[in-house]
């Protein structure tokens, strides 16, 4: 059984941003803790954003959940989204690898809006389904070729779009699943790195 969803939020992009956040798209909802990206207060991804801001989440649910976060990125001058603008989704199922993308999330066009992102952050790489893949399927419908080079993350690379050359790196994934592979603190390590070098 499978069904289409479309993206709750689109893009979230704070005035001043210098980094976009990518994804490949939300969980099914009933693991949602808010309304807002990474919803699921398992995932690691807005504990690291914590601990880089020297903050303690206050919140796991609700609206004060959702402000909480936003403040996050715009203290770090981050924007975030998400490659998959419309899915379709397998058995209900939270899993990237029961997910199929229909329609990918226009980055040419919020890179125009927002001109101050000169570097976009993925959150994910491995397997058939990831952000990094999804990016890599929609540069090619734009009629642009780009490859990520091989090795440990996090791995960088750059990109002109839009007339402006992009820096782009590929992290570890927040997911429980994934982010397990890695003590909390080199996670924490890792994405500071990719933030503070804006």
């Amino acid at each position: 059984m499978t069904q289409l969803e479309t993206h709750p939020w689109n893009y979230y992009a704070p005035q001043g941003s210098k980094i976009l956040f990518v994804g490949t798209f939300p969980p099914a909802r009933q693991r949602w803790n808010y309304d807002f990206f990474y919803p699921n207060k398992a995932n690691f991804f807005w504990r690291i954003l914590a601990a880089i801001s020297y903050k303690k989440l206050q919140y796991d649910a609700g609206p004060l959940a959702v402000e909480e976060r936003k403040a996050l990125l715009q203290q770090l001058h981050i924007a975030i989204t998400d490659m998959g603008q419309q899915i379709e989704r397998s058995n209900n199922s939270s899993l990237d690898e029961n997910i199929a993308v229909t329609k990918y999330m226009d980055i040419l066009w919020i890179l125009k809006q927002h001109p101050g992102i000169c570097k976009i952050v993925f959150t994910s790489s491995s397997g058939p389904v990831s952000a990094a893949k999804w990016f890599i399927q929609y540069l090619r419908q734009n009629d642009l070729q780009h490859r990520f080079p091989s090795g440990s993350k996090p791995l960088h690379t750059e990109v002109v779009l839009n007339g402006k050359c992009i820096r782009l790196a590929i992290v570890s994934s927040p997911s429980p699943r994934a982010a397990n592979r890695y003590p909390f603190d080199s996670l924490v390590k890792m994405y500071a790195s990719e933030i503070e070098a804006v």
